[in-house]
């Protein structure tokens, strides 16, 4: 690792903007033999920029929590007859990746044409991150990169980089390599669809998870008691099975794992801020079941529905859309205020029960009963559509179904944000892609969202003092990224 030849560098320098050419590899200015370069290192030569603000946002907050620095440099495409390892090498040495941070610094480089990640850290780091962990860290992501939301994937492994290297814990012992039923996987147009463009549809992923081999999961079966299907659901985050095939998840929750597949470590990790959250309680009511966990540790409830055969289920997509922790908070927050669970949170006392997120603006869709057929409900909508294109009301149905069964968010924002062309004065629409859009790291376009809503409330006092926090929050100062998206060599 090129690390040992440098002096100890500090922390580590995350996503990046300074997009490198393919004769100006150097991205430095020198000047008496000084590296010219911004407080921040976020390079982005691809074409996607639609998550550049949030990835800046990620290595700030990520620096201020554990001193490291990290540098994130997206490329097009390496070099001609570099290796990722020797493009890597070079950034390192040339920006002195940690140098003013105690030694302490890590690079993350991603070629998107060649589909390879390159994680580079200093001397000082590499007894928590020896080589053998990077390699398989870099070997997981081009896994994940290929997935439905890769930003994703980049934001976990910035976080859970910087938790070990400020808590000076061991990573070794963790699985991060991309889970066993992974390889499994046949998804039209190939493995490298994404990068091709290819529009994944709701039947390609249902046909992935049926193509799977059997796998030996009967002991996860949904049970007629809620108390024990959530036992059986932590006691498969303990063992780290991230399985769309596990038994007690509802069809939605299978696609969603497939979509956003999950490692053993990642499931660890929830199970761990579970463990630490014991014991949890459970609201019942009616058809829908609630597992609430002890205040003070981060982590969502688990949202259970009860099918018509008397078995319930766990509906993790209900778990992401029906509520919401920010990334620097700790409790959950309930998002909307016609939610069946908010008067029981409420007498249990739960931190943020009486402060809905989006209190009075937007609401949540009728829940339909357990089981249904996506794939028909999903059919009904597009047919719906096909006959009368120009009803918004048609486009927000199909976009609250992909959202809140299977919390796919791409083809939510497709949908809403059709709607919200074909009906521009409903807020309704425009408060839905806020979240949508912030769920999606795309803070730019979250941002701009906000400003809109702020411009047709102006009386709404916390729309007022939303905006110009979140506007506060990403006004960079100059000097703290690259100006532009490409900073040559100056020879």
């Amino acid at each position: 690792m090129s690390g040992r030849r440098l002096r100890p560098i500090a922390l580590l320098a995350v996503v990046g903007l300074l997009l490198v050419s393919l004769g100006a590899w150097v991205f430095v200015h020198r000047r008496a033999g000084a590296v010219e370069r911004p407080r921040y290192i976020f390079v982005n030569e691809t074409d996607d920029h639609a998550h550049d603000l949030a990835f800046k946002m990620t290595i700030k907050l990520a620096e201020k929590r554990s001193g490291v620095e990290n540098a994130l440099v997206f490329l097009k495409r390496l070099p001609p007859g570099r290796t990722i390892e020797q493009v890597a090498t070079d950034l390192f040495e040339r920006w002195q990746i940690g140098r003013q941070r105690a030694g302490r610094g890590i690079l993350y480089l991603y070629s998107e044409q060649e589909n390879l990640f390159k994680i580079e850290v200093s001397y000082e780091l590499e007894a928590l991150f020896p080589d053998a962990l990077c390699h398989e860290l870099a070997t997981a992501a081009q896994t994940y990169m290929l997935s439905e939301i890769p930003q994703d994937f980049v934001s976990e492994l910035v976080i859970t980089m910087n938790l070990r290297a400020r808590d000076g814990a061991a990573a070794a012992g963790l699985d991060w390599r991309p889970p066993a039923w992974l390889k499994d996987v046949r998804l039209s147009g190939g493995g490298g669809v994404k990068a091709k463009g290819y529009r994944r549809t709701l039947e390609d992923y249902r046909a992935a998870v049926r193509q799977l081999p059997a796998a030996n999961l009967d002991a996860f079966e949904p049970a007629i008691d809620p108390e024990k299907t959530v036992r059986l659901y932590l006691e498969s985050l303990r063992l780290g099975l991230g399985d769309p095939r596990l038994p007690l998840l509802t069809e939605g929750s299978q696609l969603f794992r497939v979509m956003v597949p999950r490692s053993e470590a990642q499931q660890l990790r929830v199970f761990r801020f579970y463990d630490q959250a014991m014991p949890y309680r459970l609201i019942r009511l009616d058809s829908w079941a609630l597992a609430v966990f002890r205040p003070g540790v981060p982590n969502l409830p688990i949202v259970l529905r009860r099918a018509d055969s008397g078995r319930w289920f766990v509906d993790e997509p209900k778990s992401w859309t029906y509520f919401h922790r920010y990334e620097d908070g700790i409790d959950f927050l309930p998002k909307y205020d016609d939610l069946l669970f908010l008067p029981a949170l409420r007498q249990m006392g739960q931190p943020n029960a009486r402060n809905p997120i989006y209190q009075g603006r937007v609401r949540t869709p009728p829940a339909r009963a357990y089981p249904f057929s996506l794939a028909d409900a999903v059919a009904a909508q597009e047919r719906a559509i096909r006959e009368r294109p120009t009803d918004d009301r048609l486009y927000a149905s199909l976009g609250e179904l992909y959202l809140f069964e299977v919390n796919w968010i791409s083809r939510s924002l497709e949908m809403f944000e059709r709607a919200a062309a074909l009906a521009p004065d409903r807020l309704d629409y425009q408060w839905r892609l806020y979240d949508l859009y912030l769920n999606n790291s795309q803070a730019d376009q979250a941002l701009a969202t906000l400003k809109r809503l702020a411009d047709r409330l102006p009386k709404d006092r916390q729309v007022q003092d939303w905006y110009r926090f979140y506007k506060d929050e990403y006004d960079f100062k100059p000097g703290e990224f690259a100006a532009g998206t490409k900073v040559a060599a100056q020879r």
